[in-house]
């Protein structure tokens, strides 16, 4: 085919816009929450243990990381890219959650990494009884059929599907809500690890013994306490993770609504009974899922959505335009 004067100029405006930096950089509000805890994290290590640290470089990496793809995808603020850019960021959110099971011992005790005595499970267990009288713990010490366990032990595993299937319907389907959910979803889990920080704790399972049942109650017990960082108690994840995402579907997927409501809500049961959490972790998740709720309802009405919208949209249509004049 041969090249025209027209169509090198219609090339080489697209190659400069390719490279061209934006007029404005967009942050979304998860990007800068996650950002800031991976600086803090890095620092809180620094200091305690020394910035030779693995686990302080390691939340540098993540930080400077975090920071390149979104530069990466703000170049070309395609569909595509902003697809990836979501999901590097919640691949950077999963290393942090792994990365604080050495990170959180230093930033404790850094000259007595085996001693458990900056645990938090007694703090915990006081507001368990000050909030909610004695229902944990009679929830805890609840015996039911190795069924009723196994069951419950399934609940617990639902939140796997819940937090990557429910993420991913939005991701194949509808690129706009696809992003307000995981401006909520990331902001979560990154308040979360701060709770993590601040409130370490272990669970009831290693004062009362881990919760033993059916086979499925036992083996995946095993797998839950290998997979664990050993502080990821409070707040908790499961209610608050899996809440908001209840919300999301609410509005968004009312169907799928409804088939997922009868096993989150078991769930949620399962975190106490099977000793994976104190009662009042569940009470910090609720208003952890209600204030990112908030966040992302307030992110979908706001000028940054329509600029974010406006954005991706233009640069979708803008080879169509110039394949079209050509």
């Amino acid at each position: 085919m041969s090249s025209t004067p027209g169509n090198r100029r219609q090339w080489e405006e697209l190659l400069q816009g390719s490279i061209k930096l934006p007029e404005r950089w967009h942050f979304l509000p998860h990007e800068i929450v996650l950002m800031l805890f991976a600086g803090v994290a890095c620092l809180r290590v620094g200091f305690a243990a020394g910035f030779d640290q693995t686990n302080s470089l390691l939340f540098l990496v993540y930080l400077l990381f975090l920071v390149w793809v979104i530069g990466w995808c703000q170049l070309r603020p395609s569909p595509s890219r902003w697809r990836c850019r979501m999901l590097l960021t919640l691949t950077i959110s999963g290393l942090c959650y792994f990365s604080l099971k050495d990170a959180v011992p230093m930033m404790q005790n850094p000259n007595d990494l085996k001693s458990l005595n900056w645990h938090q499970d007694a703090t915990l267990e006081k507001w368990d009884i000050l909030l909610l009288g004695d229902f944990p713990s009679k929830l805890m010490t609840l015996s039911l059929p190795n069924w009723a366990s196994d069951l419950l032990m399934v609940c617990y595993f639902f939140f796997f599907y819940y937090i990557v299937g429910g993420l991913l319907y939005y991701l194949l389907t509808d690129l706009r809500k696809f992003r307000c959910a995981v401006v909520g979803f990331g902001t979560l889990y990154a308040l979360g690890y701060v709770g993590y920080m601040l409130m370490p704790a272990v669970g009831p399972y290693v004062e009362l013994e881990p919760r033993t049942g059916g086979w499925i109650t036992d083996v995946g017990g095993a797998f839950i306490v290998k997979r664990s960082n050993g502080v990821d108690v409070f707040p908790s994840i499961h209610m608050a993770a899996s809440l908001y995402l209840l919300m999301f579907d609410f509005q968004n997927r009312r169907i799928h609504f409804w088939w997922v409501l009868a096993p989150t809500v078991g769930l949620w049961i399962s975190t106490i009974y099977l000793r994976y959490h104190y009662g009042v972790d569940l009470v910090a998740g609720i208003i952890l899922a209600l204030g990112c709720w908030w966040l992302t309802r307030w992110f979908a009405a706001s000028q940054l959505c329509v600029e974010v919208e406006a954005e991706c949209e233009a640069y979708e249509r803008k080879p169509e335009k110039i394949h079209s004049e050509s």
